[in-house]
């Protein structure tokens, strides 16, 4: 058991969903469920615990769609990340979709490491690096050291923007492959934009969730 300051005590549980909703901003309640293989009614008492605790909000974005959970500071204080702050709301569906691919992409590889978009821009901008330049969704690690930049694309950017990033992982050495997750209407624009480079690799995003709702 971990307690900090609270009147509620926590578990190494309680600890790892903290940080799972940080590491994306926020989460919504299935994603929360698949991610720590728990059911209805736990997840739910699970999570009203922690709001009781003032460690972590609720809110609901879309009237039909499901309620989202993200950190209060002081949630944040047991994680590495700070809290979200704001949300946006037309970043909402892709952020909402790159949490669904790293749940996907975890099954199908639990070996590897995931470092979100959130905490590149944290210690990028931590290290004084600067703000300029794209950042990835998300970086798989392998044990190898192998990393893959993932991107989840929900339309197609202008060409000449899309030919710069790729150009720009030409010049990342450090990136092995970078995986595109696009919908259906994008796979062919976008396989041929990366035709002559072998390094990057196009999913069907749809295909890939095993799920049209996920997708749309």
């Amino acid at each position: 058991m971990i307690e900090k300051n609270y009147k509620v005590q926590l578990t190494e549980r309680d600890i790892e969903i903290l940080c799972f909703i940080n590491e994306f901003g926020f989460c919504e309640m299935p994603q929360i469920e698949k991610r720590f293989g728990i059911k209805k009614p736990l997840s739910y008492r699970l999570l009203r615990r922690l709001i009781k605790a003032e460690l972590v909000k609720h809110r609901r974005i879309f009237y039909a769609g499901y309620g989202i959970y993200y950190l209060t500071s002081s949630g944040a204080k047991f994680t590495d990340l700070p809290s979200l702050g704001t949300i946006s709301i037309g970043q909402y569906g892709h952020q909402r979709l790159i949490t669904d691919v790293f749940i996907q992409l975890r099954k199908q590889y639990p070996e590897a490491e995931w470092i979100s978009e959130r905490r590149l821009l944290h210690e990028k901008f931590y290290e004084g690096v600067g703000k300029s330049g794209h950042v990835a969704d998300g970086i798989l690690i392998f044990p190898d050291n192998k990393k893959i930049a993932i991107e989840v694309e929900l339309s197609l950017k202008g060409k000449e923007r899309i030919t710069r990033i790729l150009k720009d992982y030409s010049a990342q050495f450090s990136i092995k492959e970078v995986w595109y997750f696009c919908l259906p209407g994008m796979l062919n624009a976008m396989k041929a934009l990366a035709a002559d480079l072998s390094f990057i690799t196009i999913f069907n995003l749809k295909e890939f969730l095993h799920d049209e709702r996920q997708a749309q």
